[in-house]
């Protein structure tokens, strides 16, 4: 995991500040929670940390890697959106290897770590 830095982010949707000036560090291996109302940037931050909304103002850093300009694929992130974006065509276990598999994690690993987060959920039962 690396140190998250994000300096003067800003993002503006239809002249309407979301995210203005915004200086966070986020440590290398911390817990971080970011908590906030409905409607005041917390999706938009983090999908710009994802790199699925574009960074038009500030620095966001990976370590010392300026990511405003990496692919999303390259950044190494995995998101949960509050709708359920599952894929009704697989199983629980397929859902949740999807990731995984998407990284190419050798079979013996990922039917580990699979079987590791299912246990963790309390939802193995539901796994097949």
């Amino acid at each position: 995991m690396s140190e998250i830095e994000i300096i003067n982010a800003k993002k503006i949707y239809h002249d309407v500040p979301v995210i203005e000036n915004l200086n966070i560090t986020i440590p290398k291996g911390s817990l971080f929670t970011l908590l906030g109302a409905s409607g005041c940037g917390k999706t938009t931050l983090l999908r710009m940390i994802a790199g699925f909304n574009s960074i038009k103002d500030g620095e966001f850093y990976f370590d010392d890697t300026k990511i405003n300009n990496m692919e999303p694929s390259k950044r190494n992130i995995g998101l949960v959106f509050q709708n359920y974006a599952i894929f009704p065509h697989l199983t629980v276990r397929d859902n949740v290897a999807f990731g995984l598999m998407q990284k190419k994690v050798p079979k013996e690993e990922l039917i580990q770590q699979t079987n590791k987060y299912l246990e963790l959920m309390q939802i193995a039962q539901y796994a097949d």
